[in-house]
């Protein structure tokens, strides 16, 4: 008797519910704000550690409409997050706060065999059965060190002041203009923007060193322009950002003849960050006890067009094989995946995970760091291994495909 693996639930996507059978939490490309803190217990442990910890439970509900379902994550400081416990779903979960049980540790749900030593932030997220994800969620943030983690307190954010000089104030076209910023305190290092004008338009960035960044240009168009200097923290978990005032300086026309000129601004914002899959089921055919049932996982397709080309990966997680009524299982490492992985448009390029099973969480595809953008298809052939203890039966289970 043929086996059918049915992906259920309904995908997640931003403000979108897609009834493609697969539950999907899309990172926001932007940094999500905090709603709240998470209360773990204990607030440390071993990296290997299964589960991580005993219990997550957020300092207040989700948001009101938002508390149809909830996740909890783990991931690097501005993601990619990775699943840390199964999903909740039923609803209420805006009516107190959300308390959920990993069921890994952090190096599984990171999908690594060494956790690199750094700083990690556990979220929770709240979504909507129609406007899927809310754009913040509840955070709290961790330190790796070593092989063991622990809650980061972390060091107070200590505020900067920049202050900038123009010199000389009044120039002929074509001459040097020296922009000096002066950044306090003097040990926080990073960079400075000078820009001019209500546009912000950038007219270089250079280095802070000991508290002073210096930039000289003769590309000042003729005019009177306010410049600022806006300095950006190396370490933004140490110093805040700071802008300073304003400062004039005028470019004279150098006794060439009249000149006019007009700035061009174009505002362009991010395009679709998104995954869609061609069906809700994928059907395994040839299935005997004792013997092995093979199909084609659905298509999925992403595409990336937030213009941060900043990478991405699209995961799956497996539930055991059931019957109904329940009778016998198949454990979800029995069914192994062959991913393969398309480029349909864009200047990105797509990589296919690799084969195994699906005992835990795998990667489909992924794209890199500077070579994520544009429209991908991800598919894989698919084989279950039929135990010859197994009850003959319709044996389903539920993919989740993450994208993040």
């Amino acid at each position: 008797m043929s086996k059918r693996m049915f992906a259920r639930a309904g995908a997640l996507l931003g403000a979108a519910v897609m009834s493609a059978g697969v539950l999907v939490a899309v990172a926001s490309p932007a940094q999500a704000a905090s709603l709240g803190s998470i209360t773990v217990a204990p607030t440390s442990g071993s990296n290997d550690a299964s589960p991580m910890f005993t219990s997550a439970t957020s300092s207040n509900p989700c948001p009101a409409t938002f508390g149809e379902n909830a996740g909890l994550r783990v991931g690097p400081v501005g993601g990619p997050y990775q699943n840390l416990g199964r999903p909740l779903g039923g609803g209420g979960y805006d009516q107190a706060p959300v308390s959920i049980v990993p069921n890994r540790s952090l190096a599984q749900a990171l999908g690594v065999t060494t956790v690199t030593p750094g700083s990690y932030l556990i979220i929770i997220e709240c979504f909507s059965l129609t406007a899927g994800r809310h754009v913040d969620e509840f955070q709290l943030p961790i330190v790796v060190e070593g092989t063991n983690w622990r809650v980061d307190t972390g060091p107070v954010v200590e505020d900067t002041t920049t202050d900038l000089a123009v010199s000389p104030a009044t120039v002929e076209s074509g001459e040097e203009v020296t922009l000096t910023a002066t950044v306090a305190p003097a040990t926080a290092a990073g960079t400075v923007q000078f820009k001019r004008g209500a546009a912000g338009t950038v007219i270089g960035t250079a280095p802070v060193n000991a508290g002073v960044a210096t930039l000289t240009t003769t590309s000042l168009p003729v005019g009177t322009h306010s410049i600022t200097a806006a300095f950006t923290p190396g370490n933004p978990a140490l110093f805040k950002p700071s802008t300073s005032t304003a400062k004039t300086v005028t470019v004279e026309l150098s006794g060439e003849g009249p000149a006019a000129e007009q700035e061009i601004v174009a505002d362009v914002i991010p395009g679709a960050f998104s995954l869609t899959v061609a069906g809700d089921t994928a059907l395994l055919e040839g299935g005997v006890v004792g013997g092995t049932a093979t199909g084609n996982l659905q298509k999925a397709t992403v595409t990336d067009l937030r213009g941060s080309n900043a990478g991405w990966d699209l995961t799956g997680q497996l539930e055991d094989f059931n019957t109904t009524p329940a009778t016998t299982a198949i454990p979800n490492a029995n069914l192994t995946w062959a991913p393969s992985a398309t480029k349909v448009s864009g200047s990105g390029a797509v990589n296919a995970g690799a084969g195994a099973d699906l005992g835990d969480a795998r990667t489909l595809c992924s794209a890199v760091t500077a070579s994520s953008a544009g429209v991908f298809d991800c598919a894989g052939g698919l084989t279950l291994s039929v135990p010859d203890t197994a009850n003959p039966g319709a044996y389903a289970a539920t993919l989740t495909l993450t994208l993040a």
